[in-house]
């Protein structure tokens, strides 16, 4: 389920004030298994990303009707987004997760703060300082690559909060020759900026969490996201189905 959310990081221009993204979730010979709604609202010098992701049919059976919710907030500076805030919220019939981290830039320290329920009561929580700081979470890591890709580097090792859960990292790929050729034919022959994006935590079989990304050049957006060959089935696929922009 966690890929239904993590498969749509999505790269905005940020000069619109709000944009909202549906994507369908596919899963090899099981067909549709799920949609994801992203928005990004930007005020001002303030945005807020918002992921959610659901599970539909047998999916939703399986999962126990599982949903995800992934928040960023924080400020635009130079446009460049800094999070104050990242939340993550899970839930399904019986159980509820909120991990909520607060970022000091100025100190670098994340703190973390838990809180798991259960059937509707409080279960446990929890408070503590991430092990390592980074200046992004993974929301708005993606809504900067557009900045951080200026350098013309084809290999970007970066930090953010979602990512290898020891340091942050995440290694972004502009993939060429060959391997260009083969990712094109994955999707194919789709036009825009194809990328990988490998997130160091396993999403279903997947060992790394390597996702594969082509994003329309002109609007910044991503328009399919796949993790190829999951548990035998095949290819869990988000293709983009509506997109609204608004100024």
């Amino acid at each position: 389920m966690r890929a239904l959310a993590l498969s749509f990081f999505l790269v905005f221009t940020l000069y619109s004030q709000t944009i909202e993204a549906k994507y369908r979730v596919t899963y090899g010979i099981f067909g549709k298994v799920g949609y994801s709604v992203a928005t990004f609202t930007k005020n001002k010098d303030r945005y807020v990303i918002k992921v959610k992701a659901k599970a539909t049919g047998l999916a939703k059976i399986l999962s126990r009707g599982r949903e995800e919710e992934y928040i960023s907030e924080g400020v635009v500076q130079n446009g460049i987004l800094i999070p104050k805030i990242y939340k993550k919220i899970r839930k399904n019939a019986s159980k509820k997760s909120i991990k909520v981290y607060r970022f000091d830039h100025e100190k670098k320290r994340i703190f973390v703060h838990t809180k798991r329920y259960k059937n509707g009561n409080l279960d446990s929580k929890h408070d503590e300082i991430l092990q390592y700081y980074a200046k992004d979470d993974i929301l708005s890591l993606y809504f900067n690559l557009k900045k951080y890709l200026i350098n013309g580097k084809k290999h970007l090792v970066l930090f953010a909060v979602g990512g290898n859960r020891k340091d942050g990292k995440v290694d972004v790929y502009l993939p060429e020759g060959e391997e260009l050729k083969k990712l094109k034919s994955l999707f194919g022959n789709e036009k825009g900026l194809y990328m990988d994006v490998v997130i160091h935590q396993k999403i279903f079989a997947s060992k790394e969490g390597r996702l594969h990304i082509v994003m329309d050049e002109k609007s910044g957006v991503a328009k399919k996201a796949l993790l190829k060959d999951v548990i035998f089935f095949g290819d869990i696929v988000g293709k983009l189905d509506k997109l609204k922009i608004g100024y």
